[in-house]
């Protein structure tokens, strides 16, 4: 019996030996993270059990699968490659539609230098005995030499002008070299000797003209153009739109051949070197030269020289020669963007000018439209035209706005004839209104700007 111990009463009493606590087991809270990775778990096991179903078939029908794999990517580049086609469609016509001709093709060797003989020549004897030459020690014994020596140095020039005459060895020399030489000192020399002898026949200050014993004719000038590998017959039309990859390009004598010419037409008035069907060659020449893109450096001399060449007719030639040069130009252009080019590339203010780039308009709508009626009925042809239909070819109707703005503004044709203006400006109603702006036909945005663009001035006027 322990003594120390509580007794019997005591061990039931609360106060002194309470109960023990009841504990209670709190629930674990479940999270959204714990559902989900419970959800995986079990997506995951269901299909291990789909994929060992499926090995034992899969090995069967492995190259089936390959096959349709690869049908896929088929039916897919297909796809892509249907869409890019679509996209080139609509948008790469405008792209690539440049303007440009290869007038030159391959080069013939030039024609040789004709034979000097000094001691025929009267002006060199003249000034070996001068008593300049006493200073200067110049020997002729030295030959052709020494004539290019004068030529270089500009003495060549200066004792032509004064003694105010040149003989016809002198000319035939020095215009040999001016074409053919491949020297730029000898070249330029004889260009700068020509338009010094030409141009003084314009002279009205006093001094005497120089007597010119010989001159260049048409035939010579044409021959060297040839030589260049100019394509100045008909029956090579048919190569302008090519470009020889042979070809040498423009010759460099070409520069000087424009500057002769040039000179030549400024003379016309009281020299007449050129006859008038010969003026007109020159001209579309010269227009045709425009188109080729291997003379773009030379774009302000070929304007200077197409100028001073439209400026050498007479007032009783010019109308009839003007519609020569249209037609003859409108019958070789390519019907593309050059036919925008030809016209524009005619950039005088002067009224010859102004009237030759809207006969060249003119004429071109005429050979693309094939109509050569009147006026108001070529303006009615182009009222016809119906630019909601799909089959429209908005890239021709385009050339038809700009040949038409150069042809009706360039001359006084809209003053003489006021019906063509309200012709004009229904043409472009048509061409801004009918076209809707998510058009997306090739030219179809270009079309509509440049008629929408034009008819405000014509709402102005």
């Amino acid at each position: 019996m322990d003594l120390d111990g509580p007794l019997d009463f005591e061990d039931e009493d609360p106060l002194v030996n309470p109960p023990p606590a009841i504990i209670e087991k709190r629930k674990k809270a479940i999270g959204l993270d714990d559902l989900l990775s419970d959800f995986y778990k079990e997506k995951s096991k269901l299909i291990d059990k789909q994929n060992k179903k499926k090995r034992k078939v899969s090995k069967v029908y492995d190259s089936d699968d390959d096959d349709d794999e690869q049908g896929k990517v088929a039916k897919l580049s297909q796809c892509v490659d249907e869409v890019h086609n679509q996209m080139n469609e609509i948008g790469g016509e405008e792209d690539y539609q440049e303007w440009g001709l290869s007038m030159f093709g391959d080069q013939k060797p030039p024609i040789p230098s004709p034979h000097v003989d000094l001691d025929s020549c009267y002006l060199l004897k003249e000034f070996m005995n001068n008593q300049l030459n006493l200073m200067v020690g110049l020997n002729v014994d030295e030959g052709t030499t020494f004539l290019e020596g004068l030529l270089v140095n500009g003495l060549l020039t200066r004792l032509i002008l004064t003694c105010a005459r040149v003989e016809k060895l002198i000319c035939k020399w020095t215009l040999n070299i001016l074409l053919y030489s491949s020297k730029e000192d000898l070249r330029s020399s004889a260009c700068d000797f020509w338009c010094s002898i030409l141009l003084s026949q314009n002279e009205v200050n006093g001094a005497a003209p120089v007597e010119i014993n010989w001159l260049p004719n048409y035939q010579e000038l044409k021959e060297a153009l040839e030589t260049y590998g100019f394509r100045i017959n008909s029956s090579q039309d048919v190569e302008l739109t090519e470009a020889d990859s042979e070809s040498q390009g423009p010759p460099q004598n070409i520069r000087a051949w424009l500057k002769l010419v040039t000179a030549c037409c400024l003379i016309r008035c009281k020299n007449p070197i050129f006859s008038t069907s010969q003026v007109e060659q020159i001209a579309e020449i010269l227009v045709l030269l425009l188109l080729d893109r291997g003379l773009l450096g030379l774009s302000l001399l070929l304007q200077e020289c197409l100028i001073s060449v439209v400026g050498s007719f007479k007032d009783e030639e010019w109308v009839s020669s003007c519609k020569k040069i249209a037609i003859t130009l409108a019958s070789r252009v390519p019907q593309d963007m050059n036919c925008l080019r030809i016209v524009e590339s005619v950039s005088g203010v002067d009224a010859r000018s102004k009237y030759l780039r809207s006969s060249i308009a003119n004429q071109i709508l005429v050979v693309l439209l094939d109509h050569k009626d009147s006026d108001e009925n070529l303006l009615s042809s182009l009222m016809s035209i119906n630019v909601k239909e799909k089959g429209c070819n908005l890239f021709k109707t385009y050339i038809f706005v700009v040949l038409a703005e150069n042809w009706l503004f360039s001359s006084k044709l809209v003053e003489e004839k006021p019906v063509l203006r309200d012709m004009w400006a229904v043409f472009l109603r048509n061409c801004s209104c009918q076209i809707n702006s998510t058009d997306l036909r090739p030219y179809a945005s270009k079309v509509r700007t440049k008629a929408a663009y034009l008819l405000q001035g014509c709402s102005s006027n």
